[in-house]
């Protein structure tokens, strides 16, 4: 009798005391996908930041290979570089819906994965550029497979949308409650009330359309539309201010970005605008977490959950004098937020290891204890990482693959340095070498400071990431390190 006493009070100090809860044998998922948003843009979600800084594990030097919507989107689904799943743009032929339904990527992701073996999956928000105009399949009430329920953005935008509801499109218009966001957190919380009443382990994906820019923008270039709420909030805030801001000097850089001119004062206005307009549209998405937060509190099933927050890539705020967008390889680009609550767990951790969004794909399927073969996926799981209760945890990952589709650009980030190379037409590439310690921003580029024999080591090895895959992707990632990085005394 004292033993199960004893047991009783282990479990109510686990649960109230805030030590990790062991996880069911099928723990379910909540994975949230926001668009464009930079690890800086955390700080301006307090429900979210609070909690997950509280309860999870943060990661400083998470990335996305690829920094566009749809080749990160595929890579998330399918644990594979751009190179290997084929999206490589945003819009048909090469990239967008189409490549990824035509290179047959649809059949084998964690969705269809996870559905196997028993769970009940879900998808709320973005999937997609381009998914519901193509001529390959039912436009617009397609559901792929692997998705017991779909409430998917036929046209994405914030007012003004199409959303494919189970197979039926619904439109909405443009009064309040139609604002995009609000609409899929509320799909999503009713979805999850019923998962969590039901038997059956869960797997939700919400994919909110914030931060991303507009087409319904009346600005030039475009920027998010927040909801008429939050629309006068962070009035006279700036954008951040790194070191690469509007970079006077970038001879040393590729001619990518010398090509860019100096900001004028017109548009520096604009990024700040474009900053505001962005972190309003954020505010959104944190609601809808606290709410889903809120819910998992109140539901003994809640304690079995996994919440995932990241984004499928960076955005530029005028660093390198990039005035919108994300392309090309910097850090800027390519970082993003994440962090991860739930059993096992570690709470209040934060880690430096070098984690992809190919890794997205093996972690959570070795959570679920689903088997998969190590051929069918590039990248890792990082599970030892959240649940081991020192912080010098070994994660063999000493590198990964930089991929891009402006000018056929790549590169590869190593743990303290960012190699990148740019084709030319002379034949040998341009290189570009940072010391991201030193330089986290990278604004000096020191590739001529290589040894000569460092400098073919490091051309060869990224020709042999360009061309791995599986198996031979992860032991080239643990074999190519900082150790390549020779310099010049």
């Amino acid at each position: 009798m004292r033993k199960f006493f004893l047991a009783i009070s282990l479990v109510l100090s686990a649960l109230f005391l805030g030590m990790p809860v062991l996880a069911a044998d099928k723990p379910n998922f909540i994975f949230i996908l926001t668009d464009d948003m930079t690890p800086d843009d955390f700080r301006f979600m307090p429900r979210t930041q609070e909690y997950f800084s509280v309860n999870g594990v943060r990661f400083t030097n998470a990335f996305v290979s690829y920094a566009a919507c749809c080749p990160s989107r595929a890579s998330i689904l399918t644990g594979r570089y751009s190179k290997n799943h084929g999206v490589r743009s945003n819009n048909r032929p090469s990239g967008g819906f189409d490549a990824f339904y035509n290179s047959g990527s649809e059949s084998q992701t964690i969705a269809t994965k996870l559905q196997a073996d028993g769970y009940s999956t879900a998808y709320f928000g973005k999937y997609f550029n381009e998914y519901g105009t193509t001529t390959l399949v039912e436009p617009e009430s397609y559901i792929p497979p692997g998705w017991n329920y779909w409430y998917t953005f036929v046209s994405t935008k914030y007012f003004n949308y199409k959303l494919n509801e189970n197979g039926v499109v619904k439109n909405y218009g443009d009064a309040p409650e139609d604002y995009g966001t609000d609409v899929i957190a509320k799909h999503a919380s009713n979805h999850l009330d019923a998962a969590l009443s039901s038997s059956s382990p869960f797997f939700m994906m919400i994919a909110p359309y914030a931060a991303h820019a507009s087409t319904e923008s009346t600005e030039s270039p475009r920027q998010p539309i927040p909801a008429s709420r939050h629309e006068n909030l962070f009035n006279g805030m700036k954008a951040p201010r790194f070191a690469s801001f509007n970079q006077e000097d970038v001879s040393n850089k590729s001619f990518g970005v010398r090509d860019n001119p100096l900001l004028l004062p017109d548009d520096i206005e604009w990024i700040d605008n474009n900053f505001r307009a962005r972190i309003r549209t954020l505010q959104s998405v944190d609601e809808m977490i606290g709410k889903l937060i809120d819910q998992l509190k109140n539901s003994l099933k809640g304690k079995e959950t996994y919440i995932i927050f990241t984004s499928d890539n960076g955005y530029w705020f005028g660093e390198h004098r990039f005035k919108v967008g994300k392309a090309d390889l910097y850090d800027q680009s390519h970082r993003i937020p994440l962090a991860i609550t739930g059993p096992n767990v570690q709470r209040g951790f934060v880690r430096n290891d070098l984690v992809v969004n190919t890794d997205f794909f093996p972690t959570i399927l070795s959570l679920a204890s689903v088997s998969i073969s190590g051929s069918n996926h590039d990248g890792r799981s990082f599970r030892s990482l959240i649940e081991a209760s020192t912080r010098a945890t070994e994660f063999s990952r000493n590198s990964f693959l930089l991929e891009t589709g402006r000018d056929q650009k790549a590169g590869i980030r190593f743990r303290n340095y960012t190699y990148l190379e740019t084709p030319t037409s002379q034949g040998l590439p341009f290189k570009e070498l940072y010391d991201t310690q030193l330089d986290p921003d990278l604004v000096y580029n020191i590739a001529q400071k290589l040894t000569n024999e460092s400098s073919v080591s490091l051309q060869s090895a990224l020709a042999e990431l360009l061309n791995c895959s599986d198996d031979t992707c992860r032991a080239l990632e643990n074999e190519l390190s900082d150790l390549l990085v020779k310099l010049i005394d």
